[in-house]
């Protein structure tokens, strides 16, 4: 699953203003995120990313975006073999085309494997661990085969609120992701993932209030013959922002639940659920915005020690010659859950993370 699927709420459609070619959007975000988990796991996970993401409207109804990132993974076990992965991402085009004053909007997307899907022994870790939904870290995955995507969205007015419903499926083709070492490839075929969304929006004061809710669910999984599928996803989202005093305050939350499942060998994998909250001050200075945040954010598994985690953050913007940079750094400490090998019962590690972002946006 995807580390932040689409928001729900995209399927809100906003008015288009007038564009043009020559009104292209180029956004690139250098980040670096990186826990440290103590006994009984002892590991530290890094992840250092740079996406880059290209929007060009073509016409005021029709466009495209191209997106891509470079991404260095690692993990370093305490007394251990380090692992590593580096390379590029796969890379996403998608077109939109908007069929006017009915609010619906038709979407085709393509993945393009310019990834590094296959890895070695050697850099498993480093591939599996950076695909943790608790972590978050912001690319979960290097690559896989190629793939389609095609979706429809619409978005009616509701009095003082709007609607917005879509719906979309995703099918990606065969691939190998992982080089066994001179013996007979594994191969894998990622079950096609269906997904309908809904969501309500209303303007608040200066700012608006959303919710949102997305279902996810997916075909069997077949890696070598093994067949098995990882359950269903249930994503709600929360958002309201509005003016404070002499600031601007947002506050977000939200909830993946994952069904019951099945692992390629077979084993039982219960549900569990994840749930996020945020809130953040923008208060204008001069012609920047300092912006503090807190978050917080639990996981529970059936069978496993509840895991938290708390961060606290920064986050400024000001433009620099027609560009808007957002640089931004938090802290996280808490604890996840873990299995003590010595006793051989569920306990938590505690956790410490380090996140720091400098994103440029041009237009």
């Amino acid at each position: 699953m995807r580390r932040f699927i689409p928001l729900a709420l995209a399927c809100v459609a906003p008015t288009l203003s007038a564009q043009s070619i020559f009104d292209a959007g180029v956004r690139v975000a250098p980040q670096f995120h990186s826990y440290k988990i103590e006994a009984p796991s002892n590991i530290k996970i890094s992840e250092f990313a740079l996406p880059l993401f290209v929007s060009v409207p073509i016409t005021p109804r029709f466009g495209f975006d191209v997106g891509t990132s470079y991404v260095r993974a690692r993990v370093e076990p305490t007394g251990g073999t380090v692992s590593e992965i580096t390379g590029l991402t796969d890379t996403q085009v998608r077109a939109n085309l908007n069929l006017g004053s009915d609010f619906v909007i038709l979407t085709a997307g393509l993945n393009l494997p310019t990834g590094k899907r296959e890895v070695v022994a050697a850099q498993a870790n480093a591939a599996s661990l950076i695909g943790s939904d608790f972590l978050s870290f912001p690319i979960s995955q290097m690559g896989a085969g190629f793939g389609g995507t095609a979706g429809i969205a619409v978005a009616r007015p509701m009095g003082e609120w709007s609607l917005g419903f879509g719906l979309s499926m995703r099918q990606t083709t065969e691939y190998e992701p992982y080089a066994a070492n001179g013996a007979q490839n594994f191969r894998y075929q990622p079950g096609n993932e269906y997904r309908g969304r809904v969501g309500l929006e209303r303007p608040v004061g200066t700012g608006r209030f959303l919710l949102g809710l997305t279902y996810s669910t997916f075909g069997d999984d077949n890696l070598a013959g093994s067949i098995y599928n990882t359950g269903d996803r249930y994503l709600s989202q929360l958002s309201f922002d509005n003016s404070l005093g002499t600031g601007h305050v947002t506050l977000n939350a939200w909830n993946l639940f994952r069904t019951k499942g099945t692992l390629a060998d077979s084993t039982l994998l219960d549900h569990e659920n994840i749930t996020n909250g945020s809130v953040a001050y923008g208060l204008p200075v001069g012609s920047a915005v300092i912006e503090p945040n807190v978050e917080g954010r639990i996981w529970s598994q059936v069978g496993a020690s509840t895991s938290y985690l708390g961060t606290v953050g920064l986050r400024l913007q000001f433009p620099v010659a027609g560009f808007a940079v957002l640089p931004s750094a938090g802290y996280s400490i808490g604890q996840i859950a873990a299995a003590d090998p010595l006793v051989g019962v569920n306990t938590t590690a505690n956790l410490t993370g380090f996140h720091a972002t400098l994103a440029i946006r041009i237009r």
